[in-house]
């Protein structure tokens, strides 16, 4: 995933979308999308991206991190994301899933850019893109399971509180 390509996702994903992100960046809709569509005539700035991303973070929205992992992953690094609610709770069989797929693109795209023997420019751009992707998966499953790890340990207080009122009863 490109960093253009990860605030285009953010922007779709914010409530109420390009509609209700805009005018929090002081443009109109139209602009934004074009901004973020690549239109030639409508540049999108390093600043304009950041506050995207730091809105979106701020509100905790699906995908608020795509666009500073984008940019890890351009250099080569990963971003450990802090554990958010996920839609219809945690899910560890959903995001294994998601992670194999993934992974499965990553080991696709590599083995047909190496399928002449050589990486192209644009081989290394398909494996770096699904790499990246597979690795928002891996964070999305390790998420899920510190979330459920962490329900297990409210789960489990509960039960000892409950265990205690009915012995002091």
């Amino acid at each position: 995933m490109t960093p253009q390509d990860a605030l285009r996702q953010m922007a779709k994903s914010y409530p109420g979308g390009y509609d209700s992100l805009a005018p929090r960046l002081g443009k109109t809709a139209e602009v934004l999308r074009k901004e973020l569509s690549g239109d030639p005539k409508f540049k999108l700035g390093l600043s304009t991206a950041t506050l995207i991303s730091e809105i979106c973070i701020e509100a905790n929205t699906p995908h608020c991190h795509d666009f500073v992992n984008a940019i890890a992953a351009d250099g080569g690094g990963f971003v450990r994301l802090p554990v958010v609610e996920m839609e219809g709770g945690p899910c560890v069989h959903r995001s294994i899933s998601s992670v194999a797929q993934e992974l499965s693109h990553v080991m696709s795209a590599a083995l047909e850019g190496d399928a002449d023997g050589v990486i192209s420019d644009n081989d290394l751009a398909r494996i770096q893109k699904e790499a990246a992707e597979a690795l928002a998966a891996i964070q999305q499953l390790v998420q899920t399971v510190e979330a459920k790890n962490k329900q297990g340990k409210t789960k489990s207080k509960q039960g000892k509180s409950a265990a205690r009122a009915e012995a002091a009863a």
